[in-house]
């Protein structure tokens, strides 16, 4: 058993939950949205420490996971208001942490492996994540920062979660479908940041990937 686990690839649960996320979290019936959404998020914070993997940056990585958890479900259990936009920074600095960690650990890399690839996808989901929940910081704190938001976002947050994931994953793909639109000053450069983010990270990745598969290939 121990043998089988350890053949699978480090960064697929993360992967795994992560898809969860953009793909399931929006069919939840509306009274299990918030709930589910949470244990969805504890998932990927759980995951991303497997992901990590032993460094130096093992235990404050380990620290900041424990805090967001912590945050995240005090906001979920009280309702506080405040605590809810605090659940939110908290969760972005760990996202911002995790992609830094996991682009480290691929630019070490010498070689292309299945994990190295899952890697890289599990960064770009990470980073429309870590977008959405800005965006969600942006409308709690200045409503009206985006036009085309379903009415229930404005009471009900799951609505707005799933709503930010849609329009940050338009955003970092490029697709511009424009239902969907910043208006604020703050809004508008954060959105524009996600598309030029993303396209430099494709950019970079795959010719990073294609390089370290051409010198493998060369070494062979």
């Amino acid at each position: 058993m121990t043998a089988f686990i350890k053949r699978i690839p480090r960064n697929a649960a993360l992967l795994a939950f992560l898809l969860l996320l953009v793909i399931l979290s929006p069919s939840i019936e509306e009274n299990l949205s918030g709930f589910v959404f949470e244990l969805i998020f504890d998932a990927i914070l759980l995951a991303g420490v497997y992901s990590v993997g032993p460094s130096k940056h093992r235990w404050p990585f380990l620290v900041l996971t424990a805090v967001a958890l912590a945050v995240r479900w005090g906001q979920h259990l009280a309702g506080v208001p405040a605590l809810d936009t605090g659940a939110l920074f908290v969760t972005v600095l760990w996202l911002v942490y995790a992609i830094a960690l996991l682009v480290a650990h691929m630019f070490r890399r010498r070689d292309v492996s299945v994990d190295t690839i899952l890697g890289s996808i599990v960064v770009y989901l990470l980073i429309a994540v870590a977008f959405t929940l800005t965006f969600e910081i942006i409308e709690l704190q200045n409503p009206g920062s985006f036009s085309g938001l379903p009415d229930s976002s404005a009471t009900n947050r799951s609505d707005l979660s799933g709503t930010m994931m849609y329009f940050s994953l338009v955003c970092i793909s490029t697709m511009g479908y424009g239902d969907i639109a910043p208006l604020s000053d703050i809004a508008r450069p954060v959105a524009v940041l996600e598309g030029v983010t993303g396209q430099l990270y494709l950019a970079v990745m795959i010719a990073r990937l294609v390089g370290l598969h051409i010198a493998g290939a060369r070494d062979d």
